[in-house]
């Protein structure tokens, strides 16, 4: 008989590509410390910003990002378990508070989940997006097989 082994760090990997709200996290955190290292180089001040201003500005710049796309997951599991018409208020609301930022957020957070769900998301679970209310129901009723075990 023989045995194969996995790396461990193979199976890490794995077990991430498997869970599409990690690989995001892990993503955007990556692509905020990018743009604050952008704005380092471009911004005529960085020479004279304490590292204090510098330490809040990269907090900024991740909190904005992360903070969206922690939004845009709370709408998606609110919108799920309410259903279409508090899929439509909380939508109608949040553009109400934010103007055209709810809008172009949501929009570039569906296309970075289309693509991470293309080449990268291994997992079984049905994908979300903020602006599909089918993938909203599909998620659904995924979860209730789920949990009553046919799947």
């Amino acid at each position: 008989m023989e045995t194969t082994f996995e790396s461990s760090s193979e199976s890490v990997l794995q077990s991430v590509r498997n869970k599409i709200a990690l690989i995001e996290f892990i993503e955007l955190g990556v692509i905020g410390f990018a743009l604050w290292c952008f704005f380092l180089l471009a911004s005529p001040n960085t020479p004279n910003s304490t590292p204090l201003e510098l330490v809040i500005f990269l907090a900024v710049t991740e909190g904005m990002l992360l903070g969206s796309w922690a939004l845009y997951n709370i709408y998606i599991r609110i919108a799920r378990a309410g259903g279409r018409f508090v899929d439509v208020a909380l939508w109608v609301l949040a553009s109400l508070l934010t103007s055209t930022y709810t809008f172009w957020a949501w929009s570039i957070l569906d296309l970075n989940r289309l693509l991470i769900s293309k080449f990268l998301y291994l997992g079984e679970a049905p994908v979300e997006f903020a602006w599909s209310s089918r993938s909203k129901q599909i998620r659904k009723i995924w979860e209730k097989s789920k949990k009553a075990g046919s799947i």
